[in-house]
């Protein structure tokens, strides 16, 4: 997880099935390195079929499912990650297989470090940019951002607002990569999309 910056697509939860598998192989051509299936309003028994669909266009290492520690332990792929309203960390430890990672959505310092004591694998922080999909809140910026980064060991990937351009911003603020949603779900071509933010993260894995 750690040799290169990371680059994390999370499903909408507004697409069809369909429609995922299409964006997840053409994002995985593209340089995409994990898929999150994020879909709130579906059954454990739905995101078990997701799972096992997505494993013909995608390796299953590569997938990380929200919320659904049952579904990620049965279906043997990279993970899952929790929530707010999720298992804490050490409770999910209990379902997941050993060998797979745990994250942890966080929005403040004190929250990482929290995530950090239990023992999380990796940490999303945000939004940190302003994001369509949460218009009603203030950005959180990067300054939060450089204290966690600074101050803690686990892994961070930023989310929120992410562009191509912007990307960098957020490696140099510490980040191991970031995660992205309609900026490649909802993209005209997601392959070149895709593309585009693999090319700005391994730009700045070059350069540093």
């Amino acid at each position: 997880m750690r040799q290169k910056p990371e680059l994390h697509v999370i499903t909408s939860g507004k697409q069809l099935l369909a429609e995922v598998l299409r964006i997840a192989e053409l994002a995985y051509a593209g340089g995409m390195d994990y898929l999150h299936i994020r879909e709130k309003q579906r059954t454990a028994r739905e995101c078990m079929d997701w799972a096992m669909a997505l494993s013909a266009v995608m390796p299953l290492d590569r997938l990380l499912i929200n919320d659904r520690t049952d579904v990620a332990a049965a279906v043997g792929c990279r993970g899952a990650h929790l929530a707010y309203h999720s298992l804490s960390v050490q409770e999910a430890r209990r379902v997941v297989r050993d060998h797979q990672w745990l994250g942890r959505s966080v929005h403040s310092y004190d929250e990482a470090a929290a995530a950090e004591a239990e023992g999380a694998d990796y940490l999303i922080y945000g939004h940190v940019y302003s994001s369509a999909s949460k218009p009603d809140l203030e950005p959180r910026g990067i300054e939060e951002l450089k204290q966690i980064t600074a101050a803690l060991r686990t892994p961070v990937i930023g989310i929120g607002g992410v562009t191509p351009e912007n990307a960098v911003e957020l490696l140099k603020a510490g980040c191991t990569g970031v995660a992205v949603l309609s900026g490649i779900t909802a993209a005209d071509d997601v392959r070149q999309k895709t593309a585009a933010y693999r090319q700005a993260l391994d730009l700045w894995e070059e350069i540093r």
